[in-house]
């Protein structure tokens, strides 16, 4: 009895362009590859963003597809198109019970938020709250009880792509930190706080000392929140109330990890510097 081999899974653009096998120049072999990871996302792109994205040339792609069999660009969405048309017509039952399933509900209601953290990115006060954790000397993090670990993982995330990021644990060392921070306001800080409410009693009197002390402050939190605004300009809001046993941390780990972005890409050669620098250190340790 024959086996299925281990592509018998794959999609229908997949194993049309296995099909061309080893014909295929290094180029082309490069697009067909590229083309296969991202299948879910071709429909977004463009003869040119493609070749940036493989580091081909436009002409190369375009007669690539050609030699696959498709009418351009244009056809290989098309075909995408049907092919997707006609899997939803011949598995019904599938998406029926996502449809109607508890859990399809609350990744619905998930994915809404994620896509609603663009109306934040859109407000006045983005760019310039971006442009405040990226020129600060010092950055600080923190974030309590249930996000305590999504800050930390921040913090960490952050220290990648620029220097002088510090997680604080108030509970653990009282603001030890901040101890010299009042003689020190001409020197550009700031504070990134993690807070969903109504957990993070100690979150406002935090906000207080730090502005206080001459420290910037940049909020994310909970779209339920009514006190941030009334303490710093850089207040950005994610919806974590799904219905679920316990609130969703997925759209506000979306959020921050924007805000990384965001910020490497306000000076990449110095994000560029440090990724260089980063795995001798790493090597160093001799951790793999």
């Amino acid at each position: 009895m024959n086996q299925a081999g281990p592509e018998s899974d794959e999609s229908h653009l997949a194993a049309r362009l296995r099909a061309i096998g080893g014909a295929l120049t290094k180029s082309e072999a490069i697009i067909a590859q590229w083309l296969i990871a991202n299948e879910a996302t071709v429909a977004l792109e463009s003869g040119a963003s493609i070749a940036a994205k493989t580091g081909v040339s436009e002409i190369t792609v375009s007669r690539f597809l050609k030699r696959a069999g498709f009418k351009g660009l244009a056809g290989l969405k098309e075909e995408l198109k049907l092919t997707r048309i006609s899997h939803l017509a011949t598995t019904p039952d599938f998406y029926l019970r996502l449809i109607d399933g508890g859990i399809s509900a609350f990744l619905k209601r998930d994915a809404e938020a994620i896509l609603a953290i663009s109306k934040e990115v859109e407000k006045p006060c983005w760019q310039e709250a971006i442009t405040t954790i990226a020129d600060a000397e010092d950055v600080y993090v923190t974030g309590f009880q249930t996000v305590r670990g999504l800050a930390e993982d921040f913090a960490r995330r952050l220290g990648i792509v620029r220097d002088s990021v510090r997680f604080l644990s108030p509970h653990d060392d009282g603001l030890v930190e901040w101890i010299s921070a009042g003689r020190h306001k001409d020197r550009a800080r700031c504070l990134v706080m993690i807070d969903i409410v109504p957990y993070a009693r100690e979150a406002r009197p935090i906000v207080r000392i730090a502005r206080e002390a001459g420290i910037d402050v940049v909020v994310v939190t909970d779209i339920l929140n009514t006190w941030a605004t009334e303490e710093t300009p850089f207040v950005f809001h994610v919806t974590t109330k799904m219905n679920t046993f316990l609130e969703s941390t997925g759209p506000m780990t979306t959020m921050v990890n924007v805000i990384i972005h965001a910020v490497s890409s306000k000076c990449p050669e110095n994000t560029r510097r440090r990724i260089k620098e980063w795995p001798p250190l790493i090597e160093a340790l001799k951790l793999y």
